[in-house]
């Protein structure tokens, strides 16, 4: 491959990176041919295609991750003992959020939302001092559960230093 198509191909990707549709592709272009040392970009008829063929893909919601199961139970006193699991956790890890739901014929209660198997697994452990029988849990969940993290006490940037 020759430095101007590298060129062209990085451009491209970092194009990409930002926002694929055809209006923004132009706007960048011309934003590029400005200045003392204007940018040419020339795209090939494939990479046209294949922009075209990613803009027509459906957006996707959701991510598989992993989450920390703290109870499964489908006992008569299920519902009670998973609303002891939540209070308890909820007491112990204040800042984790925690889920509990009813699938028939068991009640969960599960911890977190993680992208990785060893942020899940260091959480875990974490919480094997209350929940010693805690697991990991493979889990399709949404990429909202990702994006909308409350911001823990001390974390905020925008917080006013005296």
């Amino acid at each position: 491959m020759n430095k101007i198509t590298i060129a062209t191909i990085t451009v491209l990707l970092a194009l990409l990176a930002t926002d694929i549709s055809a209006q923004n592709i132009a706007a960048k272009r011309g934003s590029l041919a400005v200045g003392q040392n204007p940018v040419r970009i020339i795209e090939q008829s494939d990479v046209q295609q294949s922009i075209r063929t990613i803009e027509q893909r459906p957006k996707r919601n959701k991510v598989n991750g992993y989450t920390i199961l703290i109870l499964s139970d489908n006992s008569h006193t299920a519902r009670e003992n998973a609303n002891k699991a939540k209070e308890t956790f909820e007491e112990n890890f204040p800042e984790t959020e925690i889920k509990m739901y009813y699938e028939s014929p068991s009640f969960y209660v599960t911890a977190g939302s993680y992208l990785t198997k060893e942020e899940a697994i260091i959480e875990m452990m974490r919480f094997r001092s209350v929940f010693p029988k805690a697991i990991t849990q493979n889990r399709e969940m949404d990429i909202e559960e990702f994006l909308k993290r409350p911001e823990k006490e001390g974390d905020s940037q925008t917080e006013e230093k005296e």
